[in-house]
């Protein structure tokens, strides 16, 4: 599921992407996987013609149960960057890790997605930190994922102070959006195990 506000435009590093219409401040809930996302199963999956699995697979991402998941809204679009505006380290949605301006391309970090093993792709995201190759064998990579984990701490504070446009979903879902309403203010204290290749949904 995909906040309003953002909306598909051409992309100068992938086609086409997700682009924000007004300024959405740090510590906004971008997306979540959601009951609404389409899924398929692991024997879906195997039942499905390699071209098909391909392109489900260049837009979706595996989950923990092997079940493969295409976000709903147009979340799907997201494209990746080095240094991605929204990630997910320790939650079970996509969070805005610094103010994204009216304009701006809403990007995550790929690598995050680990059930995906053996995945990896050339990046153009042209950042100072661009990895030039992105796999998700880096998402265990432990200097990447402190670097996740101090931008995310740094503006979960933030998430019960600004409007939240997903929270009706969250508060339903979302075990650490929960605890971030209840005071929690670190990845630490809010993880609950469930993630965006662990979605909350699944387990209800």
């Amino acid at each position: 599921m995909l906040a309003g506000g953002i909306d598909v435009q051409a992309s100068s590093t992938h086609n086409v992407g997700l682009f924000s219409v007004r300024p959405i401040p740090a510590g906004t809930v971008i997306w979540l996987p959601c009951p609404k996302c389409s899924r398929w199963s692991t024997e879906e999956i195997a039942e499905l013609p390699e071209e098909r699995f391909a392109a489900l697979d260049k837009y979706g991402h595996l989950l923990a149960d092997g079940s493969l998941l295409l976000p709903c809204l147009g979340a799907y679009l997201m494209n990746h960057s080095c240094e991605a505006n929204v990630l997910d380290l320790g939650l079970d949605f996509g969070l805005a890790v610094r103010d994204i301006a009216a304009g701006e391309e809403v990007t995550c970090d790929y690598a995050t997605f680990v059930e995906d093993e053996g995945w990896s792709m050339e990046c153009n995201c042209r950042t100072a930190s661009c990895r030039g190759q992105v796999t998700t064998a880096q998402g265990a990579d432990q200097r990447l994922r402190e670097q996740w984990r101090g931008r995310i701490d740094a503006v979960l504070p933030l998430v019960a102070s600004v409007e939240q446009p997903l929270h009706d979903v969250l508060a339903g879902l979302s075990t650490p959006y929960r605890r971030i309403l209840q005071g929690g203010s670190a990845i630490a204290e809010v993880a609950s195990g469930a993630s965006v290749c662990a979605p909350a949904f699944l387990t209800l």
